[in-house]
This record gives C-alpha cells, structure tokens and sequence, in this order.
C-alpha cells in the first residue's frame, strides 16, 4: 500500500512538470531537475555577496508621473554635510571638455555649466582655497559658498600721534565674494557670484580702522567668473573670449518705490526670467544674502543683520500687475512686516540694482 502511494506521487509531481509539453518524459529528464535548480538559484554564493552591485534604476513609464525632484543640491561623497572636503581623489570625475557659457540678461551675468551643481561643488569649494580665498559659508544643500574676508593691505609710514609704531600696516581694503548655484531643468548649472568691498574710512585712537561700505566692483566680479572657467578647464584666452562675447545691454531700467494700497513696493517693467535673474544679483550684491529661492512661487528667502540689529530672515515676493511686477518685503513668519523696515529692504535692492536707472 505505501508503495502505491509513493508511485502516485512521483506520478503526480512528474505531470505538474511536464504536463504541458508534448514531449515524453526521460529518465535523463527526471536526474536532472536538482542540478538545473541549483544552477539558477545558486547554492551557497555568500563569498560573492559583497562583489553584487546595484544595477540601474527601472525607468519610469510615460503614462506615470515623474517623481517630484527638490531644488535643494545633494550631498556629494566628497564632503561631509558641513560642506567640507573629505577626499578629492572621490570627486566626480567631470568631462575632459565641458560646454561653459556666459550669460547676460539686464544687470545680470552667470556663468552656465552643462554639468550637475553635485558633480561641480567640489571643483568649486576647492577652486576659491586654490585662490588664497577661506569659506565662511559652504552650504551644499542650499548652494551657497561664501569666502571670509580678505584684506589688501599697502605698507606706509605713519607720521600721526595716534600710533605709537611709525612702521604700520594699514590695510586700505578688503573684499569677499559670495557664490550661488542654481540646478537649471536641464541638468545644467548656473553660477553667480558677487562682490563685497569695504575701504577704510578713518582710524581711531586705538588704532582701528573704521570700515565702510563701498560699491561692488563688477570688474572682480568678471575676472572670477573667467578663472573660475579656466580652473574648469579653458583656456585663459578662451574664457575671455567667450565672457567679451554678446551684446551689452545700455538700456535704462524705469523703477518705482510706491505706496501698494499700504505696503511700500517696487513697480518695474521687465519679463519674469530677467526680473528673477536681476532682482537675484541685487539681494546678492547688496548683503541681503539669499538662503533659498522657490522659482514656482516667485519667492526670494534672504537673510540680514541691515535692518535690525539681530540676523533674521525675510522674503521677497514677485508679482504680476498687468503687463508689470511689483517687489514686496515681508516676514518669513507671516506676521506683517512694518513699513519703515519694508520700505528698507526695498531700498537696498533698488540701491544695488544698476547704476544706470532711470525715474518716470
């Protein structure tokens, strides 16, 4: 009895196997279902574990939803989350040639890298140290480099009674620059950067030097936007060239600090790409320094110590007026901003604007 039931077993499991092809069943068939499985399963391949590799994402069917992508960079390997440089030997390895232009649209000028802000960030932390420049502010995630400020110094006899030293440096200058990177929809990589300056206007009793605000100098400004292509790979020659190309832009820029219905704001004709891009390098330039922008809400988020005494964060919103755009300050809490420190804000932007500007 117990050996019919084995028979019909056998039977059984041999019909689940074959039972759809038309081809009889051999013994050579039967032998060898253990060996076939172990093939294709793998036996004990637990030395091989740790050589497997991640193969590439599954792409994404057309009739899906492409997942929603931050504006915020990722964190290269090659630093730590505070933006420092763990290994270079790690960086990305960028192309032998990479397609770099200069853009010039109004008040603004980027330079246009087709390559990924991640892949960029270490060239460019290191680029700034390789030009005696240290980083106050190395923020990844945000896009954000800051160098700490860096003094020009000239060496002269003093002849006053206010230093006791005859032989005393004096430094008549010192500058900073601040760097921002924007991911572009395309992978490609804006960069902008901006100039500081402060010259000495007087010196105190203990010898201090007494600093004051001067204009940017859009000449540094350029110049390291062409060695910041040549540390990418071109030419000197070849990165002027490229940054004198395009028309300049001589046009005069009509702005208005109005009254909106109670809220002081400013009323400019321009088209939303070159208001972003100008209004951008303003905040830049004047100190209210950007800490994140929302280009969809048309949202500036900067962040000063000009108004008040203590840091704090503000927004800067673009609207649309008609065939105009109106630039409005407010607190990022959504608790309203007073008058005087709206109408303040808006002052420095419209003071680092351009200096060719014109009134109705």
């Amino acid at each position: 009895m117990l050996k019919r039931y084995r028979l019909l077993i056998i039977l059984a499991f041999h019909c689940l196997l074959f039972g759809c092809s038309d081809k009889p069943i051999t013994v050579d068939d039967v032998t060898g279902i253990g060996d076939d499985i172990i093939e294709i399963f793998g036996g004990d391949d637990s030395e091989n574990y740790g050589k497997s590799k991640s193969i590439a994402s599954l792409e994404i069917p057309p009739s899906l939803d492409n997942p929603n992508y931050s504006d915020s960079l990722k964190v290269p390997k090659t630093i730590n989350e505070k933006g420092d440089i763990i290994d270079m030997s790690d960086a990305p390895v960028l192309p032998s040639y990479l397609d770099m232009n200069i853009k010039k649209q109004g008040i603004a000028r980027w330079l246009e890298v087709q390559a990924n802000p991640v892949s960029l960030w270490p060239y460019l932390t290191q680029f700034w140290i390789s030009q005696g420049f240290e980083l106050s502010v190395n923020e990844p995630v945000n896009g954000i480099l800051e160098t700490v400020w860096k003094k020009n110094q000239i060496n002269f006899e003093s002849d006053g009674n206010l230093i006791d030293s005859k032989s005393y440096n004096y430094n008549a200058s010192k500058e900073k620059f601040r760097i921002r990177l924007e991911r572009q929809p395309d992978g490609s990589t804006n960069i902008y950067i901006s100039n500081h300056l402060l010259e000495a206007n007087d010196v105190d009793k203990k010898g201090n030097i007494i600093w004051k605000n001067k204009r940017p100098d859009a000449s540094r400004e350029a110049e390291m936007l062409v060695r910041t292509m040549e540390y990418l790979g071109l030419k000197r020659d070849e990165a002027v060239e490229l940054f004198n190309e395009g028309e300049k832009d001589d046009s005069k820029v009509f702005i208005d600090l109005i009254d909106f219905y109670g809220v002081p704001a400013i009323l400019i004709k321009e088209s939303f790409s070159k208001l972003w891009r100008e209004v951008g390098v303003s905040l830049d330039r004047s100190g209210l320094f950007i800490v994140d922008n929302n280009r969809d809400k048309s949202t500036y988020t900067i962040k000063t110590n000009k108004i008040t005494k203590s840091e704090k964060n503000y927004e800067i919103k673009l609207t649309k007026k008609n065939n105009e755009y109106i630039i409005t300050a407010h607190n990022i809490d959504g608790n309203k901003l007073s008058y005087e420190h709206a109408r303040e804000i808006l002052k420095y932007i419209i003071l680092s604007y351009d200096t060719n500007i014109a009134s109705n």
